[in-house]
């Protein structure tokens, strides 16, 4: 996979350490629709500070897409979009009273946003080394 090769490629300039078999194997197994930048952090054994850095120059690179999600007070996602400014305003939660289920109407601004990132499998991704 070309992508994957990119992505390795983007965090051996950040991380010094050759990637061991283990957490090659562990990338390969992350899912590519969602992950976080806590799975780039556990998997490479580094700082926060430094995934982050891997994730976003993989979406400079054309090699991640970077989204976000809302959350109900379940913790459930009740939606996802590019961008925050692109979440609906108001999102469907169900919560569970007295045995039978319940939906509430709420307001996005108000729920948990988190960041996630999927891999760019699209053909038309900026090539290696562009950053725009």
């Amino acid at each position: 996979m070309k992508l994957l090769e990119k992505l390795f490629q983007i965090i051996s300039k950040i991380v010094p350490a050759e990637l061991s078999e283990r957490e090659l194997t562990l990338l390969e197994r992350l899912n590519p629709d969602k992950f976080y930048v806590e799975n780039v952090r556990s998997i490479l054994g580094v700082s926060q500070r430094s995934a982050e850095k891997i994730c976003e120059t993989a979406v400079r690179q054309g090699v991640f897409q970077k989204r976000v999600e809302v959350k109900c007070p379940d913790g459930a996602v009740a939606a996802s979009a590019d961008s925050e400014e692109n979440l609906p305003q108001t999102v469907r939660c169900f919560r569970e009273e007295d045995g039978h289920f319940e939906i509430d109407i709420l307001p996005t601004a108000d729920l948990q946003k988190t960041t996630f990132y999927r891999l760019n499998d699209k053909t038309d991704s900026a090539p290696y080394g562009k950053t725009a």
